[in-house]
């Protein structure tokens, strides 16, 4: 296990990697053990991977957000109000006028369209997210604008549910950056186009108005932030949070209760079990919408019969896992709207472990056994743990899952180039709205065919034919009792047909010292806010 020596070093950039522990925290610095080895760059304009999200979380902040407690409560962070023209499709902000950036800078509407304006010139695999409302490069301008200083004005293409408008700008790719620094900093592409500062953005340098700044990002080692000293909000409880790269749930628990690390975030339910009863330590529980599942390419000449993804839900012990590895952080879950979403709670669980109906499905499906599929896992628990079990009772039936077990850098870019039979993996949505999940598991997109920009239907080879249709009208539809029996609809006949072999939605638990208030978690695993932290 590595450990760091002075915490204080590194806050003056300097790293130093020793054995032995540190024995006690500093109480002005959290540290945090992750999972850090995913993440590829820091600037909110591309942004996506759970590391990444997290850090950036603490460092910019979006014009509204919600409470992770209960979603329906949307309220203004840089935007102070907000309201909606009669036709639906304007969205005028009042800036909050007391907002700060890190700089000293005000934060004004200028800067909302800069950002926003940014991440759709940038076009990069999170764009989507804005660029669902009909923006490009060419009508952003006209689309996306300050009117003055004080009032920033969103238009979309037609007529959405409002709070979804609202939950996409809450999302972490709406985070607001300091325009008067970033234009300071940009530069040209390799093909001499603008690139908005990204370069800059990415891994040394931060330009928000959250409640911390980057300190030091060492990548797959450690991330130092330091606190925003201009932070317009109530000040951080800390100085620093200082994120570690630990992903081994032992090393975790065991520098938990050295008192090495502040809070342990990847625990598995063994060493949760070890740590209880321990005075020294306490377990916050909270809500998650994070799913678990196994994506199939559909572009594979076995895994293009329908016959044989359906055999293969059948080839899960979903109760078997969710008791024997799961203990009480998952729960079975075969849709994909998280319970808690609207249109969620529907529990519909149709496939358990029927190796006889497989078998059965298979024969019919005329393909030749054994199937061997290049299964892509991350190295981090759990996604062996669920591989291994999936594997043992899909053999049984003849098919051969071929577990190729890589770092998160791989196994990401595996996934989003589909070079694969089968992924190992989660989805949290990047809002709190069902159309975040719907939109990247259903929709089709004829000019993206594959999924570059997010959209999982394409990027696993599955034409979802009427279900698209069906989910862009849902995401229309004004009437909220009518909406969410639109994804009721839907999200059964996705389970049933779909490449995705959903299992569980996770339930949140997080170890930390007992000295450790404040910690605010949020609905995914990259939501967490520690703006309020405190150490006693």
């Amino acid at each position: 296990m590595r450990m760091f020596k002075s915490l204080a070093a590194v806050a003056l950039g300097a790293v130093l990697a020793v054995s032995g522990a540190i024995a006690e925290t500093p109480k002005d610095t959290l540290v945090i053990a992750e999972a850090i080895d995913d993440l590829i760059t820091l600037d909110p304009a591309e942004v996506s991977e759970v590391g990444g999200v997290l850090v950036t979380q603490q460092i910019y902040q979006p014009l509204v957000s919600f409470d992770p407690n209960d979603a329906t409560n949307i309220y203004g962070v840089l935007a102070d109000s907000w309201e909606v023209s009669p036709d639906g499709m304007v969205f005028t902000f009042k800036m909050n006028p007391t907002a700060k950036f890190a700089s000293g800078n005000d934060v004004t509407a200028h800067d909302a369209e800069y950002s926003i304006r940014r991440v759709i010139h940038l076009n990069g695999r999170i764009a989507f997210i804005f660029s669902q409302f009909g923006l490009t490069p060419e009508n952003v301008e006209e689309k996306v604008k300050a009117l003055d200083d004080e009032t920033f004005q969103f238009i979309v293409d037609k007529k959405y549910a409002p709070s979804f408008v609202l939950y996409v700008l809450s999302s972490f790719t709406g985070g607001i950056v300091d325009s008067a620094l970033v234009k300071q900093h940009e530069a040209q592409t390799a093909d001499g186009k603008n690139d908005y500062g990204n370069a800059w953005l990415k891994s040394e340098n931060s330009a928000g108005s959250g409640a911390y700044t980057l300190g030091k990002w060492d990548p797959k080692v450690s991330i130092l932030l330091n606190r925003n000293d201009n932070f317009w909000a109530e000040k951080p409880g800390v100085a620093r949070i200082f994120f570690q790269h630990m992903p081994e749930s032992a090393a975790e628990r065991l520098a938990l209760e050295k008192g090495d690390i502040d809070i342990a975030n990847r625990l598995q339910p063994d060493d949760f079990g070890a740590i209880e009863g321990n005075p020294d330590i306490q377990i916050l529980d909270g809500n998650s919408s994070t799913i678990y599942y196994f994506g199939v390419n559909m572009r594979g000449e076995a895994t293009s019969n329908p016959k044989v993804i359906e055999a293969m839900k059948y080839l899960i012990d979903y109760d078997g896992i969710a008791t024997a590895i799961g203990r009480g952080t998952i729960k079975v879950h075969q849709t994909m709207i998280p319970d808690g979403f609207l249109g969620g709670n529907i529990n519909y669980n149709p496939y358990k472990l029927d190796i006889e109906k497989a078998k059965a499905l298979l024969a019919e499906s005329g393909v030749k056994l054994p199937i061997k599929l290049a299964t892509v896992v991350w190295n981090n628990p759990p996604y062996p743990d669920y591989a291994q079990a999936v594997q043992s009772t899909m053999a049984q039936a003849g098919i051969d899952l071929d577990l190729q077990v890589v770092d998160g850098g791989p196994w990401l870019d595996r996934y989003r180039s589909h070079d694969l039979d089968v992924w190992v993996g989660l989805w949290g949505p990047d809002y709190p709205d069902p159309h975040s999940n719907a939109k990247a598991f259903t929709v089709n997109n004829k000019e993206d065919p594959d999924g570059k920009q997010g959209n999982l239907a394409d990027r696993f080879g599955w034409n979802s034919g009427e279900l698209s249709d069906m989910v862009l009208a849902a995401v229309e539809e004004q009437d909220t009792e009518k909406r969410k029996a639109m994804y009721e609809e839907i999200q059964r006949k996705h389970t049933d047909a779909s490449p995705f072999l959903f299992m569980f939605q996770d339930h949140r638990k997080v170890a930390m010292r007992n000295n450790v208030k404040g910690v605010v978690l949020g609905i995914t695993f990259s939501d967490d806010r520690y703006g309020a932290v405190t150490k006693e």
